[in-house]
């Protein structure tokens, strides 16, 4: 599968121009327009007047593939929660659902407990949302030219080295990026996900941030459609694995081709097809970060329009997570005692219109 995420933009051809003659820095794109671009120029080289060309080339491109990657969601209405399911599945597996309005039971034995069983009416506002989660080597680039620390632990072994960090241009880092280059951003708070998405903000101008839970789950289930999985298909079709189908008595397995999930984490970005409205990775078994706190009333309180959950809470909301549902909430303490490749996140754009203009 072709994965858009990984191409560089100065290596598009030159539709926007290799722009600012008095810049040693310069990117190209389809769907970002030139003026767009000499923004993000002109915001790297005052707020790093002292960064080498590499470092600011690299939040260059970053910034550019992040508004290139964004897909558009149309707001509208729909009734956020848990909006149940069959008492008895006929493909006698959770993996295989097809909702009905008669649907009896709730969808995941979570929802009473995490407060996901009110079901509510929501209406959001239009946004955009990343196609992708970001990537390591994306959150590298940003924390690289801030002068942050590499976000992983040094190891031996499997045990964590306490107290010691990875070197940049180590052994120990070359073989980090080699693991991870093409994977999620790991992170060991809620904060260093908010920072990146602000970060592309302050570079791009544009109200990059986390999605709020409304938002996340909008966009999961194809725009508030009753979708148990945010998979091409809404079905979570395992490698390895098949259902019953009660049309001919017999068990059904799924062909490598028709896989659309794994049992483990995603080994790299964009594995598995996106769902409809071209989203990846929102079934891939890694938690994302949203904005919201987290309150297992807050269904019950929540306000129809463009809700931001709680004003306070002690941990944050995240979306997916092991065999998650689109409409399963997990709520998390906002800071880890290590970095777990399970915590990750995505940004979103909060305006109404698409960032991106196409240069004729």
């Amino acid at each position: 599968m072709k994965n858009k995420w990984l191409g560089f933009a100065c290596l598009l051809p030159l539709l926007s121009g290799c722009n600012d003659a008095n810049s040693s820095i310069s990117a190209s794109s389809y769907t970002v327009s030139k003026q767009q671009i000499d923004t993000i120029i002109t915001n790297i080289n005052k707020q790093y007047p002292d960064a080498s060309n590499e470092l600011k080339q690299n939040a260059l491109n970053t910034a550019v593939r992040a508004i290139e990657n964004l897909v558009f969601v149309k707001g509208g209405s729909f009734e956020m929660g848990d909006f149940g399911a069959p008492c008895e599945i006929p493909s006698r597996t959770t993996n295989r659902i097809d909702w009905s309005p008669d649907a009896q039971c709730l969808s995941s034995p979570l929802s009473t407990r995490k407060g996901a069983n009110y079901l509510h009416k929501v209406t959001l506002d239009s946004y955009s949302m990343s196609a992708y989660e970001t990537s390591f080597m994306d959150m590298e680039w940003m924390r690289q030219i801030n002068g942050l620390p590499v976000a992983g632990h040094k190891m031996d072994g499997y045990h964590i080295i306490e107290g010691e960090v990875i070197e940049r241009g180590s052994e120990d880092y070359e073989y980090l990026l080699t693991r991870r280059k093409n994977q999620s951003a790991r992170t060991i708070n809620w904060q260093q996900a908010k920072d990146y998405c602000q970060w592309l903000g302050n570079l791009t101008v544009l109200p990059f941030d986390l999605p709020t839970e409304a938002q996340w789950e909008y966009a999961a289930r194809n725009r508030g459609e009753k979708r148990y999985y945010a998979t091409n298909n809404g079905y979570r079709q395992l490698l390895d694995s098949g259902y019953y189908d009660p049309s001919t008595g017999y068990r059904v397995d799924y062909t490598d081709e028709e896989a659309n999930s794994n049992t483990g984490l995603e080994a790299y970005i964009g594995r598995w097809p996106a769902n409809p409205l071209g989203i990846y990775g929102m079934s891939n078994n890694i938690s994302e970060w949203t904005n919201d706190w987290y309150s297992p009333n807050y269904y019950q309180e929540s306000p129809e329009l463009n809700p931001q959950g709680p004003k306070s809470g002690e941990e944050k909301v995240m979306r997916d997570g092991t065999a998650a549902m689109t409409i399963d909430r997990v709520p998390n303490k906002i800071e880890e005692d290590k970095y777990y490749p399970s915590n990750s996140f995505r940004c979103s754009l909060q305006q109404k219109t698409p960032a991106t203009i196409v240069n004729p």
